[in-house]
């Protein structure tokens, strides 16, 4: 019980600007570093769909083989240990779709289309050190973030992409605004409605922000642990013609990492060459830092808990891919 009391527990004015506001564009910064890949062979069969780097430990889960996940040192990325599968036992884990790092030494996993969450430590091997499903009966849950005194961010089915704040505590739920173009989107079934209000989430509970990367848009919202908006921006274009974006093939914001100070979000621009992926660093207030390139094309991919390093994983290999990119850090180069 106390792990879940533990977990469960702006930026253009007229045109783009580099301070931060609500409603404004910002400009993306002119420096774009670009740093190389380097990569080593896991020893062991990835096919990875999932990575979560702590302190110490980079774990990535394999839903292909008997076990579930395959834990390496973050460090030189030597092999550790596998270990968890699936069935009923007390030490074994129920269908799962997302994990994501807890502490110093334990990740949690969210549960396949129910708000079930499954503490896992990876220190001295992997045992599933809790598990708790909330109730909520009012709709599938698509996906969960524990924020912190018994609330969580739940992404209910009925919303299509939307998100809404549920407190476990007293069961009270209020929705989260909706996506910024959504009276503009074209007529789409529910598939489509879902991938026009996809958002890219960041939660940080110590600093009590929830920041939303819209896939489609180059568009951004911090917020705080009461669904109060902070910052509100477009980035790099004001957005005049939303249409412009629902025709876009492909997504804007498609995927992101993130520390206790910083957010790694990847973006796509419009001359975004085929074999580099283009990442914008934010803080949790809303500004963003600089931008870089990593010189390959990545999808899986986690930040190490300084910052300091990324990490990633391909389909087609059993190699772990990752780069320095601290001196990313170092220029602020979205403020002045």
């Amino acid at each position: 019980m106390k792990v879940f009391l533990f977990i469960i527990s702006i930026l253009c004015l007229a045109a783009c600007s580099k301070s931060p506001s609500k409603g404004i564009c910002v400009a993306l910064p002119a420096d774009v570093q670009v740093f190389e890949m380097d990569s080593v062979d896991s020893g062991v069969l990835l096919n990875a769909t999932g990575m979560v780097a702590l302190p110490d430990y980079l774990i990535i889960s394999n839903l292909h083989k008997d076990t579930l996940f395959d834990v390496f040192d973050v460090h030189g990325l030597e092999y550790r240990y596998s270990g968890l599968i699936y069935g009923g036992g007390s030490n074994d884990m129920l269908p799962f779709r997302w994990i994501r790092p807890l502490d110093s030494h334990r990740f949690y996993a969210i549960g396949l289309g129910v708000p079930l969450v499954t503490v896992v430590d990876v220190e001295g091997g992997l045992k599933i050190d809790g598990r708790k499903q909330l109730e909520w009966e009012k709709d599938v849950c698509q996906n969960l973030y524990p924020l912190k005194n018994g609330k969580v961010l739940i992404q209910p089915g009925k919303r299509q992409g939307g998100w809404s704040l549920y407190d476990t505590t007293s069961g009270d739920v209020s929705d989260m605004p909706d996506s910024p173009f959504q009276e503009d989107e074209p007529e789409a079934d529910m598939i489509q409605a879902f991938q026009y209000r996809a958002v890219n989430v960041a939660v940080n509970a110590d600093k009590e922000r929830i920041a939303f990367f819209y896939s489609k848009f180059p568009y951004v919202r911090f917020f705080d642990f009461d669904g109060n908006l902070l910052v509100e921006c477009s980035v790099g274009e004001k957005i005049s013609d939303p249409d412009k974006f629902f025709r876009r093939e492909g997504m804007y914001y498609w995927g992101c990492s993130y520390t206790a100070d910083f957010i790694f979000v990847k973006y796509a621009p419009d001359n975004e060459a085929s074999d580099v992926t283009c990442f914008q660093v934010w803080d949790w207030e809303g500004n963003l830092l600089s931008r870089f390139n990593v010189a390959d094309k990545i999808n899986l991919f986690t930040v190490s808990a300084d910052g300091k390093r990324i990490f990633a994983a391909k389909n087609d290999n059993n190699h772990i891919f990752w780069c320095n990119i601290a001196s990313a850090l170092d220029r602020k180069t979205g403020m002045e």
